[in-house]
């Protein structure tokens, strides 16, 4: 009996395992080791902000030298509660762009309307490099026999959440026995470690990618499954997408789903978040936006061969500089030319703290809590030189393209984990799965992903929550608005329309 109690102890922590983490346990595809499991509709990261420091840069010096002093951080969604900036890399045709912050915060926001490099991160394509997603602390290879099968899996253990516990009483019929025990989504177990997302160390990607291998990763026989009965596949809730069709691993249970964690990023108490900044290449409107690129010395900027070109203004086509502001058009930017989006405000002398002299500088978006709504769509284009038909959207800590994007790693912020998150992209040259990454002290990555928007448009939504320390990307239904106010209460009910298909995502302390 005491063995049989040991072994539903280990099969509630799987089941645990779950409920709590991304979709891989369904299935994944292994593409020259980088993994993609499910496809999914929403992606959300908790207990966003552990405390630490970046090494913010202070002197960059006309013989190439830079200097640089310790910068503290602490708090929900740090360093990324701070000022970022939005990038956006081709193939992709950005439609309508708009920010939101709690209406106290923009009352302080200044606003002003107004009419080439690989992207820096771990994704990079150099030979022998490695493409992490996530770091696992302490790893258990579990084996039990459950029904008369023997059956093993792998517990990452990430250690306890600093959120506060949330109790739900689970019940499931493991060997012929219904049995039951008290979920608490996010507080340690007194039986077995708390099992979180697998950690997949994928290789470099080559610029050919091989066909897609599918790679069993099945749940253990009656396993409860964790997603809902029937769901609401991806392509009916935005049918302007082709998205791809996984490949689940499915079980043979007979019993009810699991409850998933809360869903929503469950902004409190209620409030209005104001939109502060907002772009229509529609009707060729900006307010509080304005578009750059790494294209110093071009009409605008400097560039010298110490650190290269420093930020300038985009020309409309987002390809070269210009010598002035210039609106988006309403086009496709092409591959391996990046957009940079900022506020409408120019940096002061002490505003923005430091940044590279002669540079075009200008605020990012503030805040722990805030949130961007993007309209966009990534068609092919069928390059395949450097980040040929590889597009993305991510942010930055401000800091980073403000002094060098591109550049000596000690002339900016980036490897001290000063923050960057990549909500959508793409890491290979025609791949159509969107994978997201947390870039900071403490970094993370989903190996579930979105399908790219290549026939048609999609509406996302990325929304940070001080009150959970939560970030979470929402696909937003086609129909979806933009529009000069939103409540909490909008948000939260925005979050919650993702049918089941949410991967969940804890990040490591």
């Amino acid at each position: 009996m005491q063995f049989k109690l040991v072994l539903l102890a280990l099969a509630s922590a799987l089941l645990y395992q779950f409920a709590l983490a991304d979709l891989c346990a369904l299935g994944s595809q292994d593409v020259d080791g980088n993994v993609f499991c499910q496809a999914v509709n929403s992606i959300q990261y908790s207990n966003v902000g552990t405390p630490g420091q970046y090494n913010r840069i202070t002197y960059m010096g006309s013989d190439g030298t830079c200097q640089s002093t310790p910068q503290h951080f602490s708090g929900p969604n740090s360093p990324l509660d701070g000022e970022v900036s939005v990038h956006i890399r081709g193939p992709a045709q950005l439609n309508e762009f708009a920010v939101y912050v709690p209406s106290l915060a923009s009352t302080s926001t200044s606003k002003r309307s107004t009419h080439r490099h690989q992207h820096r991160d771990v994704h990079k394509r150099s030979p022998g490099h490695t493409h992490v997603h996530g770091e696992v602390k302490n790893r258990q290879e579990v084996t039990a026999t459950i029904d008369g099968q023997i059956v093993s899996w792998g517990n990452d253990y990430w250690g306890p959440s600093n959120t506060p516990a949330s109790d739900v009483m689970v019940t499931a019929t493991i060997d012929g026995q219904v049995v039951s025990w008290l979920n608490n989504w996010f507080g340690p177990s007194s039986t077995a470690p708390v099992s979180q997302a697998t950690s997949t160390v994928p290789t470099s990607v080559p610029t050919q990618a091989a066909p897609p291998a599918i790679v069993s990763n099945p749940a253990p026989t009656n396993a409860p499954s964790i997603l809902p009965s029937s769901p609401q596949s991806a392509t009916t809730l935005q049918t302007s997408i082709a998205y791809p069709t996984p490949t689940p691993t499915t079980s043979s249970s007979s019993t009810s789903a699991l409850p998933g964690p809360p869903s929503g990023p469950g902004f409190e108490p209620a409030g209005t978040f104001n939109r502060i900044s907002y772009y229509n290449a529609g009707s060729q409107s900006v307010d509080n936006v304005t578009f750059l690129g790494n294209y110093g010395g071009q009409g605008s900027g400097v560039f010298d061969y110490n650190f290269g070109a420093s930020l300038s203004y985009a020309n409309s086509d987002g390809t070269v500089g210009a010598a002035s502001s210039q609106i988006l058009a309403n086009k496709v930017i092409p591959s391996d030319s990046e957009v940079i989006i900022m506020r409408g405000d120019e940096c002061g002398t002490e505003d923005c703290g430091y940044f590279r002299p002669g540079s075009v500088a200008y605020h990012g978006f503030d805040g722990a809590d805030k949130v961007f709504m993007f309209d966009f769509a990534m068609p092919m284009d069928d390059e395949t030189g450097f980040n040929g038909d590889m597009p993305a959207i991510w942010i930055l800590n401000a800091e980073i393209p403000r002094t060098v994007q591109y550049g000596k790693a000690e002339c900016n912020c980036w490897s001290s984990g000063c923050g960057e998150f990549d909500i959508a992209e793409a890491l290979f040259d025609g791949s159509t799965f969107l994978k997201s990454t947390l870039h900071t002290n403490t970094p993370a990555g989903d190996s579930d992903y979105l399908a790219r928007p290549t026939t048609g448009s999609m509406k996302l939504a990325v929304v940070f929550s001080s009150s959970t320390s939560t970030i979470r990307i929402q696909v937003l239904d086609e129909n979806a608005e933009f529009p000069a106010t939103l409540s909490t209460d909008d948000i939260n009910s925005m979050c919650n329309q993702s049918n089941g298909q949410v991967s969940h995502f804890h990040v490591a302390a």
